[in-house]
């Protein structure tokens, strides 16, 4: 009796390690974004001051937000009307987007990703942002 209540523990065990192991892999991107060196802000920080104009920076927050401070070069477009109001480049450009916890960010990369765009990056939440902010 007892090696089949302990046998019983053993499965639950497993099966709870498989299922923590499912949902902790469910949080990494699998867009490739989590390997851009743009998701560090250091990074992020030296192609803004550079201004190179061959990346898109896009805040995906609502105006109002965006008026509260954005990271410097972002563009606002809000989550909320960005499947109507697509960007107008190459569907290969670099876009970075951001918002204000990484939420929205994340449904902005995948919402673009299955519009065709192939070079796109989540920096996650302005709060990983630690420079100055535009108003």
């Amino acid at each position: 009796m007892e090696y089949r209540l302990e046998r019983k523990r053993i499965i639950l065990y497993i099966a709870l390690a498989i299922l923590v192991s499912f949902t902790l892999l469910s949080l990494y991107p699998r867009d490739g974004s989590g390997d851009s060196p743009y998701r560090d802000p250091e990074n992020l920080k030296q192609l803004v001051d550079d201004q190179d104009s061959s990346y898109l920076l896009l805040d995906v927050r609502t105006p109002s937000e965006y008026s509260s401070g954005y990271i410097p070069t972002a563009q606002n477009l809000p989550l909320q009307i960005l499947g109507e109001n697509l960007p107008e480049t190459s569907r290969d450009s670099l876009i970075i987007l951001y918002c204000r916890s990484g939420n929205r960010s994340s449904q902005a990369a995948r919402l673009l990703q299955k519009e065709g765009y192939t070079n796109v990056v989540d920096f996650g939440g302005i709060n990983r942002w630690p420079y100055g902010l535009n108003r």
